[in-house]
């Protein structure tokens, strides 16, 4: 009808989305096979698994470090740009490297672009979200990231099916390339916020509005932080330490080894959570959607350490009782994690200053970092214990203690000093 504006298709919050999935499709088609390739190629052998993976971890929690400290205060698109640029370069780097050295160059580049990258989307989304989308919109996101890890992964192992391992380094071209679609997104949300006139213009996150951090330098150092915010990041590193790394990494070593489930349980396991968190997302989100992002998180940390109850009772039985727990197993703990999805991020948000945003998503992205790679070392700890039931019903306790982390809902916090939060929605004009 003439004179009406038309609603656009893709906003820029869908079209991030939309490329994130896509990029961690890349991921999805490299990270199954990368220690069997690297282990095989002369040159590298078992050291350049470890650079590759410890590097790449260093790297990222290096990033991560510095861009909490305020050191350095890049705009949140500007730095997702930079980290996604980064990640392409990494992985082409890694696809023709020949010896340790120059695969420790590429590492650098990899591992620093994951860190910029996962710092740099949580304040982007949030700047492009209203405060009631703030739930579907991250939900949405872990959702697309699932699906794209599942796809890849799945797509990498009919490729090296068909073919062999000496196709991997084609997918660390492919990967790169899937990171590029997702830098164009940043460049869009860069340049719009470049255009945006001065005098409108919010404060940069983390940045008062006379262009410094006046707050740190009269009280302690930590003090943009604030309790509510350490609070975040502290359920953020018990969320992987005693959460996610654990279904990754223990559920698969105390199914095959002290459960007596074959290898291909393993790849059901993670086939059903994937399933259960693409298809139950959306209800789950609905559900809550009346709670606070709170009572989200609870629910989310009951649910997981029900789901390792589950696991630890199917053990008594036969192997068709091991089987059934385990499988149930997946799909509680996948439930929790949609819970987890829609809650967290936007619990985040709501427990700092709008300007600490980006730095207190870094920190949180550091703990994702240190939990991911400490949790496993938790779960071969408990499992030396020889006893399945003594595993499940310690991470089970274990995750319970992520409760007293959690407080009541905090209400919206204030940007400047009397002046309530604003969150900017996307022009409707803006397409992608």
């Amino acid at each position: 009808m003439t004179g009406q504006r038309r609603s656009p298709r893709l906003t820029m919050v869908d079209a991030l989305i939309l490329l994130n999935g896509v990029s961690v499709f890349g991921s999805g088609l490299v990270y199954p096979y990368t220690a069997l390739y690297l282990s095989g190629t002369p040159g590298m052998g078992l050291a350049g698994v470890s650079v590759f993976y410890g590097g790449a971890a260093a790297a990222n929690l290096a990033t991560s470090a510095v861009l909490a400290t305020g050191w350095l205060r890049p705009p949140p698109a500007l730095l997702g740009l930079v980290g996604t640029l980064m990640l392409a370069l990494g992985f082409l780097g890694a696809a023709v490297v020949e010896s340790l050295p120059a695969l420790a160059a590429a590492v650098l580049f990899v591992g620093c672009g994951q860190g910029c990258l996962l710092v740099a989307m949580v304040p982007v989304l949030n700047s492009l979200t209203t405060g009631e989308q703030r739930r579907s919109v991250f939900a949405r996101r872990y959702r697309a990231v699932n699906v794209g890890l599942g796809l890849g992964a799945l797509t990498a192992g009919l490729t090296t099916g068909l073919l062999s391992i000496s196709v991997v380094p084609w997918m660390f071209v492919c990967n790169a390339l899937t990171y590029l679609p997702l830098t164009y997104a940043f460049h869009r949300v860069w340049a719009r916020e470049r255009r945006r006139p001065t005098g409108n213009a919010e404060p940069e996150q983390g940045v008062d509005a006379d262009g410094g951090d006046r707050r740190d330098a009269s009280g302690s150092r930590w003090k943009w932080l604030g309790a509510a915010g350490a609070m975040a990041v502290l359920f953020q590193l018990g969320a992987y330490l005693f959460g996610h790394s654990q279904f990754e990494a223990t559920a698969p070593l105390v199914a095959v080894r002290l459960m007596g489930i074959g290898l291909g349980t393993v790849s059901a396991l993670l086939l059903v959570n994937t399933a259960v968190v693409a298809f139950g997302q959306t209800l789950v989100t609905r559900l809550l959607s009346s709670r606070d992002e709170a009572f989200g998180l609870r629910t989310a940390v009951v649910l997981w350490s029900a789901a390792y109850v589950v696991a630890a009772l199917s053990a008594f039985g036969p192997f068709s009782v091991r089987l059934t727990g385990l499988l149930l197993f997946a799909v509680v703990f996948a439930i929790g994690e949609c819970a987890y999805s829609c809650s967290f991020h936007p619990w985040l948000i709501a427990s700092v200053r709008q300007r600490e945003v980006t730095r207190v998503s870094a920190l949180a992205s550091g703990a994702m970092g240190i939990g991911t790679a400490t949790g496993p070392s938790v779960g071969v700890a408990l499992a030396l214990s020889g006893e399945a039931v003594a595993v499940w019903l310690s991470l089970a306790s274990f995750c319970l203690l992520l409760l007293l982390t959690v407080g009541r809902q905090r209400t919206e916090p204030e940007t400047v000093e009397g002046t309530p939060e604003r969150i900017s929605a996307p022009p409707t004009e803006d397409k992608t």
